[in-house]
């Protein structure tokens, strides 16, 4: 891999947050979550960290700062209980 397919790029648009490399993109609707941390702590290559600002319901929401370290699992998007979370590639 080069560098440019390992760097990750976060930024919000309105109510997502999407992290994306050249290969994965991971986004959040802090809409929809509501942050009870299960991605955070199942994601088995911790890819996500609490942001440091509250959403629009009053909670951190998980931001996927680390996503070249995404295997493509999906197990955060299957756990969500919200379905706040998409996986493409």
């Amino acid at each position: 891999m080069t560098d440019s397919e390992v760097q990750t790029e976060v930024k919000k648009e309105g109510y997502l947050v999407i992290g994306k490399t050249k290969t994965t993109e991971i986004s959040i609707d802090t809409f929809l979550c509501k942050g009870c941390g299960i991605c955070v702590e199942m994601c088995p290559r911790k890819v996500f960290e609490w942001s440091k600002e509250l959403s629009e319901k009053g909670v951190h929401y998980p931001v996927p700062v680390h996503v070249e370290k995404c295997v493509r699992c999906k197990l955060c998007e299957l756990l969500c209980p919200d379905f706040a979370i998409a996986v493409r590639w």
